[in-house]
């Protein structure tokens, strides 16, 4: 069998589509490392027969090699005579061997440890005498066939000299009894260690090998060799297919070991293209080159490898083993591998994509001019080769040690006690503004706080003050409780051009916090039973970038001062939320969630209590809606959706997800968009799937289009309110072909109405439902807990004739941070009395423990419902048929037209819709 590399400089042939196939193609080879997916092998069927696939698949070759030299490291496997099944290694040994000639310049040398390791060992010779010596054996001839590669161990036992079996002379003899132990002996159990080390991973970390022993025996192995003794050739089980699989998976495993940087390997930070494969011809299913393929495209899968792509021309039957990804011809292929190079592969997708060509004119006007234009493989150039890196590293390095020997030993090198523009427990954050842990306004700084936040934070400055002043007084021994303080944690300042903190909804939930604070200090200093209350205010950040570090900080300051009891806030579902969450929750600091509404919040720790209801239940609500309210125009029910999603943000990811499986897939046209300044770049895992719009542009066109097509279509947001009213903007320039559009929304897009700009005098043509956590004016005259709050709010903020202030006052933002602070407060108040009234005995470990197993009364009736407090125990740390509400806005009061919940103990609702036509609340 001949499968040398030729130089063929053949031109790819200009079919119809294929340049979309090799823009995609190209797209996918030179991909960011940390941006890549699995890809799956492209097999080119040539279903009429003739030599189309095969010529593609040498086109792509010659686009690997340019025109001077190699642009990406790469193989080509040519035909395979018919009747031939050539050994089974021949395949990997052309493979590799054609993978290290091809490393382009200042990339290093390609090193497969793994790969040869088990070279080694299936190639051995049959093993014979006791059980017990046969690994040691083994692992003699495995370090025998290393030394054939490297030259160091080769040194090294030339050195060791020769023993009696290699036919050493007397004075041989001699010396290698002496430096046998320290270059022969010793050289080799550092081999084994660290193949050990290499094959079966760590004690956190598995191998791949590891756990292919384990499947295969039922136990992990311990020892490598060992463990290969099964794989060594002429033992029994030993066939061919078992062999390619192992090798298989070594040799990807090492190829993605390959393009992992180091920090100190400049040649591997410039193995910036995936290794590509190509094979001439796969021939018929259960073809030599069909096998190897099948196995490479299942340890694909098994190691969710990302460095290799894969394409074979000459497909002339397919075993019905695996499933593929049927294309019609070449450009649906470079449409699904342009999607799957922008979005990733998600698990459990096809390994393999078919695609048929065939042999027709090559006079497409489209691909012959983007093939001028694009003849080569375009890979990114660094500015400088790798011993220039080398060079400055070291000049770095030496200018790092003049510069701490500066800080040492000369005063105020670098003007180091110039004063911090941070005070306290506040530091810079990502956006430049102080992040942290502060008391009222003064540590975050007036200039970075919106007006109407740090008029809130003084406020709750001057009641911890009150509370201070009140407890000041007290004699030692009065058995009355002392304070606690809360850390409210939130985004309380945007960077530059940033989010303003009024629509993330942080000012909504520091009037709830200031309000409750207020109300629960009145009733514990004038009853002398309940347990007073100070608020400190933690800076997240703008959208929560900071929230990991601050959290931190907060842990820091719980460890040092024990009179902290807990955290409320955490009202915005996103990534890293979700950290801070994990950090606050290794401290052992209880924490109880204001707005914060992705199920996965629950999942970040068992010191965490969520007061807003899941995203799963908000959307099974929204989709009952959506499929029996007449909410698109002249009164009728929906019949189509057009989802709007961000899969970058968690909280609309979930939302969407949610709302997708309750209404049904069929029905629903999912639209992704991703504003530009989003502040946790690429999908989450497992992100839904959609079509993309990259533009609120396109965005605005594409609901358009679908509602001009169908009128009966309802838009339903699940992104950020951030986004909403652009949205609008967009669609008014141009309504002319959808003047009216329904739009059902997400809770967040309430943050919308408290701005002087209301949704509807962006687009007069708007009808808009939106979710709501709690409007406490339809509550007022059935729960004694929101007429509390409405009555607190009017008399704190009724002097405030701003349109925000009105709105907010209906806002379920406020409600929640009320209700969040109330709940925590009850909880410290009954950790109190469990001690007795020994102030000394309340602890966080004291409220988590009471928060955990459950309130007594198993809750309380708030003021956006009634909250369930059972704890863990009881049924989870959130309230299951949390009341929730759909709202119709309009320039007056907003109305209700789904209410869905408990909203006091004796009263709960569990149909919705007008008397004549009621549904069953999900």
């Amino acid at each position: 069998m001949r499968m040398t590399a030729g130089d063929p400089q053949s031109r790819i042939p200009a079919y119809p589509g294929v340049e979309l196939f090799i823009d995609a193609f190209d797209k996918l080879v030179v991909q960011p490392r940390r941006s890549r997916s699995r890809v799956p092998v492209v097999l080119l069927s040539e279903p009429g027969g003739g030599n189309a696939g095969r010529r593609i698949v040498t086109g792509l070759r010659s686009r690997m090699r340019g025109r001077s030299e190699v642009l990406a490291p790469h193989a080509y496997i040519q035909q395979i005579p018919d009747g031939t099944d050539p050994p089974p290694l021949e395949l990997f040994e052309h493979l590799t061997l054609q993978l290290a000639e091809t490393m382009p310049p200042g990339t290093g040398e390609l090193r497969l440890h793994g790969y040869r390791l088990l070279r080694s060992v299936v190639t051995a010779p049959a093993i014979e005498g006791l059980m017990e010596r046969r690994h040691a054996e083994l692992r003699n001839h495995c370090y025998a066939e290393h030394r054939n590669w490297s030259r160091t161990a080769q040194t090294l036992w030339w050195l060791g000299g020769r023993d009696q079996a290699n036919g050493g002379t007397l004075l041989e003899l001699l010396w290698n009894f002496i430096a046998g132990p320290l270059f022969q002996r010793l050289p080799r159990a550092l081999y084994s260690w660290r193949a050990n080390r290499r094959m079966l991973g760590r004690a956190r970390s598995r191998s791949w090998y590891a756990e292919w022993v384990q499947r295969q025996h039922g136990s992990p192995p311990t020892d490598f060799f060992r463990s290969a003794l099964d794989l060594v050739h002429g033992e029994q089980g030993n066939e061919p297919e078992r062999m390619d699989r192992v090798l298989m998976h070594a040799l990807l495993a090492d190829l993605d070991q390959a393009c992992r940087a180091r920090l100190f390997h400049p040649w591997r930070r410039r193995r910036t293209s995936r290794f590509v494969l190509l094979f001439d011809e796969a021939g018929p299913a259960d073809s030599r080159v069909q096998r190897f393929l099948r196995e490479l495209r299942s340890a694909m899968e098994d190691l969710r490898c990302t460095s290799v792509v894969a394409v074979a021309g000459g497909v002339r039957s397919l075993a019905a083993r695996i499933p593929d990804i049927d294309a019609s011809g070449l450009a649906h292929a470079g449409a699904e591998l342009l999607n799957i190079e922008r979005r990733g592969m998600a698990p459990g997708q096809p390994t393999g994509i078919v695609v048929p060509v065939a042999e027709g004119p090559e006079d497409d006007q489209a691909a012959v001019y983007w093939l001028g234009r694009w003849p080569t493989l375009v890979t990114p150039s660094p500015r400088w080769g790798p011993g220039t890196e080398v060079a400055g590293v070291l000049g770095m390095g030496t200018l790092a040690l003049a510069v701490a020997a500066g800080l040492l030993l000369v005063p105020d090198f670098g003007g180091r006690e110039k004063d911090d523009p941070c005070q306290g427990s506040t530091f810079l954050g990502a956006d430049g503004q102080c992040v942290g842990v502060a008391e009222g306004a003064a540590g975050f700084g007036d200039e970075s706080s919106e007006q109407a936040v740090t008029a809130v934070l003084q406020q709750i400055e001057r009641q911890n003050e009150t509370v201070d002043k009140e407890l000041a007084g007290r004699p030692d021994d009065d058995p009355r409780p002392g304070r606690r303080t809360i850390v409210y944690f939130g985004p309380l300042t945007g960077g530059k051009d940033a989010e303003d903190p009024v629509r993330g909804g942080t000012l909504a939930e520091l009037r709830g916090i200031a309000l409750a604070q207020q109300h629960i200090n009145a009733q514990a200093l004038r009853s002398g039973e309940r347990v007073p209350l100070r608020v400190l205010a933690a800076n997240a950040g703008d959208r929560f970038k900071d929230a990991p570090a601050v959290a931190e900080r907060i842990a820091e300051l719980a460890a040092s001062d024990p009179s902290i009891a807990g955290v409320v806030g955490l009202g915005q579902s996103r990534r890293k939320t979700y950290e801070a969450i994990r950090t606050l929750d290794q401290a052992g600091i209880p924490m109880v969630g204001t707005s914060g509404t992705a199920d996965e919040l629950l999942r970040q720790g068992e010191h965490y209590y969520q007061m807003a209801p899941t995203d799963t239940r908000a959307a099974e609500l929204m989709a009952a809606f959506a499929a029996n309210a007449a909410m698109t125009p002249g009164g009728q029910k929906a019949l189509r959706v057009s989802l709007v999603a961000d899969a970058t943000d968690t909280y609309s990811n979930s939302l969407a997800a949610s709302f997708r499986a309750s209404y049904g897939p069929q029905r629903t046209d999912v639209l992704l968009y991703t504003p530009t300044d989003a502040p946790e770049p690429g999908p989450v895992p497992g992100a839904l799937a959609g079509r993309p719009a990259p533009t609120v542009e396109d965005l605005a066109r594409e609901v358009c289009r679908a509602v001009n097509e169908e009128p009966r279509t309802a838009v339903v947001w699940s992104a950020r309110a951030s986004q909403f009213q652009l949205f609008l903007a967009e669609i008014a320039r141009i309504s002319r072909d959808c003047p009216k559009i329904s739009v059902l929304a997400g809770d967040d897009v309430t943050n919308t109405l408290t701005e002087e700009q209301r949704p509807w005098d962006d687009f007069k043509g708007l009808t808009l439902f939106y979710v709501s956590h709690g409007y406490a004016p339809t509550l007022a005259a059935r729960s004694p807990e929101a007429a509390a709050f409405l009555t607190a709010y009017d008399r704190t903020y009724s002097a405030d004739r701003h349109a925000a202030t009105k709105a907010m006052r209906e806002d379920g933002h406020v409600a929640l941070a009320w209700d969040a602070l109330r709940y925590l407060a009850e909880g410290i108040d009954q950790s109190w009395r469990t001690t007795g009234g020994h102030d000394d005995r309340l602890n966080r470990g004291l409220l988590q423990g009471v928060l955990y197993q459950g309130l007594g009364g198993g809750g309380f009736d708030g003021a956006t419902g009634r909250i369930d407090a059972h704890g863990a125990a009881g049924g989870g740390r959130l309230t299951e048929d949390k009341l929730l509400a759909v709202l119709r806005g309009s320039g007056d009061e907003p109305t209700t037209e789904l209410l869905c919940g408990t909203v006091t103990r004796d009263d709960q609702h569990t149909t919705w819709g007008p008397n004549s036509n009621k549904h069953p609340c999900p």
